[in-house]
This record gives C-alpha cells, structure tokens and sequence, in this order.
C-alpha cells in the first residue's frame, strides 16, 4: 500500500472517529433542546400523550455523527493529498538505502587529539626530577628569612598604620 494511502487510512478514520463521538454529543444536545421548545404547556401535555417517536430527534441523531464523520475523513484525505502533491513524493530517510557520510567537525577533531594527548600523559607519568637545593650558590638569598610572617598579631605585616583611638587618617 502507498504511504499516503496509510497516512489517509489512519488519520482520517482516526479523526472520523473523533468527530463521530464529538456529533454524538451535539445530537443529543440537539435534541434535548428541541425537546424543550415543543410550544406546549403543563395542562395540555398531562391530557395528550406525547408522540411516540420524533422523526427530527431521530434524524439528528444519524445524520449529525455521519456527515461530521464523512466530513472530516474527507478533509484529512484531501489534505494529504495536497502535501503529497507539494512535497513532490519524497521518500523517507528510513527507506533511503545510500549511506550518508558525514565530516567530523574540525574543532571537534582536535578536542578529541588534546583528550588523547592529555590521557597519555596521565597514563605515562614523567619520572621524578632530582629535589632543588635550597641555596644554589653562594649567591641566592634565602627567601624564608625574608619574607614577612604570615601572623595578623606583628605590626610589621599590617599594610596601614595603627590609628591611635580619637585620631583621623589623613
């Protein structure tokens, strides 16, 4: 079977299903309110039986279900038929046999060499290298003795100057 044939098949008796239910509804609707109009009143109903089938009840509610049915099969079939004259018939990815090539990007190429590279070099770890001296030469200074102590109570690592209480910084 032609894949517009089962689009038309599915789709439009789904929704001839749909608008079946949906003119159940409105003839039913139709005939509880046609059954309220019938111009008659309280008195006159109670002495006259009611009539025992009503031919208008009954038409609304075969035709009503029928026709929005037929209607709406007939629009999804037409409409298929239109986007399958407009689409020009192509065939689906899914049917279509020649395989694709497709280029890796080139950023994405060379994202994955660095992740190699960076993997190898985790992998491999270099030997460790001799410890430095502390002093290489007779002329380095020693740095420890230097630098300032890391303590908050020495003035000397404070950089401003202690404000005597009742004085203001210029």
């Amino acid at each position: 079977m032609h894949p517009v044939l089962k689009r038309i098949a599915l789709n439009g008796l789904l929704t001839a299903l749909v608008l079946g239910l949906i003119g159940l509804a409105f003839a039913e609707l139709g005939s509880i309110l046609l059954g309220g109009s019938t111009g008659r009143t309280a008195a006159v109903e109670s002495v006259a039986p009611p009539p025992a089938a009503d031919p208008v009840k009954d038409a609304l509610r075969s035709r009503v279900p029928l026709m929005m049915a037929l209607w709406g099969f007939l629009f999804v079939a037409v409409g298929e038929g239109v986007l399958y004259l407009l689409r020009g018939g192509r065939t689906s990815a899914a049917t279509n046999t020649t395989p694709t090539v497709i280029k890796p990007d080139p950023a994405e190429v060379l994202l994955e060499e660095l992740l190699r590279q960076v993997e190898a070099a985790q992998a491999n770890p270099p030997a460790e290298s001799p410890p430095v001296p502390e002093h290489q030469g007779p002329a380095a200074p020693n740095l420890r003795e230097s630098a300032p102590s890391p303590s908050t109570t020495t003035a000397e690592n404070s950089p401003t100057p202690e404000l005597v209480p009742g004085e203001r910084g210029a």
